[in-house]
């Protein structure tokens, strides 16, 4: 889908020179030329990122900003300012800043940038801030790889204030070594020239592809002279370019603002991913145990059944049902019997360790998996399960009034082996667990703890 992107500018000759180099480049462009018209197309338009030029006057920054944030929250703001302005509108929250003299292949590619960006940016956070919106600059391990130390001292020196990180400078191959171990940076600022022409972007490609440090935030430091690998850099994963030397006119405060929009950024990729983790986690975890849930189990053992059709080996199934848990429930408590699965699923779980899967599938029941398993393998690990369940009592809570409590369970084993007279997995899945469960029943029937083989199914 075309991105759509709302240039704010009261000049009609800036908004038309933008109008063309965006829609050239397959954009989707708005404008606004008045608060009102800004409202409007922040309400209706929908963009996907807001182009604010140097015309656009009628509000100042700080109020600009936090329109932005409140009728458009997680937009991102590319501003086009020089002087002082750059560094107003970054304080003010904007996204980057670009010289208003740009040219297009720059501005296309930050543009490219802060859209990729915005795409994995988390949900819940806004990436235009309103004015003192910013949190405290976020902390952080940053790793400096300039084309020589005295500018890569320099460079900590008049960063360290301003961020509250800690610095290393560092080679390309202590860098990529480090990246190799796990050890990555939240931030790498690199010089795209480092020994030889260009090699600093190539670290940068080499760092945005590693496990280590893919995920982190990079800057690239150009030289005057060397301004056309500004877009390269954008357009291989940099977030930021910097000049190469940081003595210039307010290029130390426009730095570590822009640095530390990097650090921002990475903070929030990071909360969402872990976010999504946690999602993950309880989409396919029994809250009560920590076991899988069925609603992981059962696909599990489809692909279990598939991965054993393909390869022409077995796999077991194992219904595990606990014994008289009702009265355990009755006479003590619901803690209690919270308890007692809880306990019951770490014996299991301690037995089945990494051989197999185990999961809760509700109640007083509980799945086993053993995937390419033999029926002699499969009833010795049932038998360990239920040994480690009768061999000592449970603890109750002290909600429940303490002491103990005896508990043991009953297991149905079914064995599926090669040749397979199914075709669907997902079939041949439940027609093992429904095998298990009834050889489960039948234990029960038998005198309850007990393990039973399901009877092999007959040849169609």
């Amino acid at each position: 889908m075309t991105a759509r992107i709302l240039i704010a500018e009261s000049s009609a000759t800036s908004r038309i020179s933008l109008k063309v180099r965006l829609s050239g480049a397959c954009y989707d462009v708005l404008a606004a030329a008045t608060v009102n018209e800004l409202l409007s197309q922040l309400r209706l338009g929908h963009p996907d990122l807001i182009l604010l030029g140097m015309g656009f006057t009628e509000l100042p920054l700080a109020d600009f900003f936090r329109m932005v944030s409140v009728e458009r929250p997680r937009t991102p703001v590319l501003a086009l300012a020089d002087g002082q302005r750059r560094v107003d509108a970054l304080e003010a929250g904007a996204s980057a800043v670009l010289d208003p003299r740009v040219e297009e292949q720059m501005l296309l590619a930050r543009v490219r940038g802060l859209l990729r960006d915005s795409e994995t940016d988390a949900p819940q956070f806004a990436m235009a801030e309103a004015a003192g919106g910013f949190a405290p600059a976020p902390s952080g391990n940053v790793v400096l790889v300039a084309d020589q130390p005295a500018r890569a001292q320099r460079w900590r020196h008049i960063l360290q204030p301003r961020l509250n990180c800690r610095f290393a400078i560092s080679s390309p191959d202590e860098t990529l070594s480090a990246a190799a171990q796990g050890d990555g940076a939240d931030l790498y600022i690199i010089a795209a020239d480092i020994d030889r022409k260009g090699d600093g972007l190539r670290l940068l490609s080499e760092l945005r592809s590693r496990n280590g440090s893919k995920e982190a935030g990079f800057a690239v430091l150009v030289a005057p002279e060397r301004e056309e690998l500004c877009a390269i850099a954008l357009d291989l994963g940099a977030g930021e370019v910097l000049p190469l030397d940081p003595a210039g006119e307010n290029n130390a405060e426009i730095a570590a603002l822009a640095l530390r929009n990097q650090l921002d950024r990475k903070r929030r990729a990071d909360s969402r991913r872990e976010e999504v983790k946690r999602n993950m986690a309880w989409a396919m975890t029994d809250p009560l145990t920590g076991l899988y849930n069925r609603r992981y189990a059962v696909p599990q053992l489809v692909e279990i059944a598939r991965g054993a059709m393909r390869q022409q080996s077995g796999f077991a199934v194992m219904a595990l049902d606990l014994d008289r848990f009702k009265t355990i429930n009755d006479n003590f408590g619901h803690a209690a019997g919270d308890a007692v699965l809880c306990d019951v699923a770490r014996r299991v779980e301690s037995v089945v360790a990494g051989r197999g899967m185990t999961a809760r599938l509700g109640g007083e029941e509980f799945l086993v998996v053993l995937a390419d398993t033999t029926e002699t393998e499969a009833h010795r690990i049932a038998q360990d399960i239920r040994r480690a369940v009768e061999t000592r009592p449970t603890l109750l809570p002290r909600v429940s009034g303490g002491g103990q409590v005896q508990v043991t369970l009953s297991v149905g084993v079914a064995l599926e082996q090669a040749p397979f007279y199914i075709s669907r997995p997902d079939v041949l899945a439940e027609i093992a667990l429904e095998r298990a469960d009834r050889a489960m029943i039948a234990a029960k029937s038998l005198g309850r703890n007990q393990v039973l083989i399901a009877p092999m199914q007959p040849a169609h």
